[in-house]
């Protein structure tokens, strides 16, 4: 089994992290990198061939397909993801981005050492 991780599951994992225990809704490409690193770091543990895919085309990708959810942002914490508006919520988030993974996947998402490269405790 090889499990694909784009930049989308991605950013939206970390938002739906950071949304309930930071209350931000904004995520830098440096945390994003650091926390899928992370992820693909635990999969392998656990003997799953997991590949990240975070090339500029895809992040295009990204902004084009779920424009009604995330945009590019720069703020004084550098350039990341934001999402696009207050009514984006994490029930959503969940719903859209969270009801087809792995549990495996999941939970390496959730995995306290990954949600530390966010800058949050478990």
């Amino acid at each position: 089994m090889c499990c694909y991780i784009g930049i989308e599951d991605l950013a939206a994992n970390a938002l739906i992290e950071i949304m309930v225990k930071d209350n931000r809704r904004f995520v830098t490409y440096k945390e994003l990198e650091e926390y899928g690193s992370e992820v693909i770091r635990i999969l392998r543990k656990k003997k799953i061939k997991a590949v990240l895919i975070l090339s500029r085309d895809n992040t295009i990708d990204m902004f084009r397909d779920y424009s009604d959810i995330f945009k590019e942002v720069a703020n004084d914490s550098g350039f990341g993801v934001e999402l696009k508006d207050e009514n984006i919520t994490t029930d959503i988030l969940i719903t859209k981005f969270r009801s087809y993974l792995s549990l495996d996947v999941f939970l390496a998402f959730i995995e306290k050492s990954s949600l530390a490269k966010l800058g949050i405790s478990a």
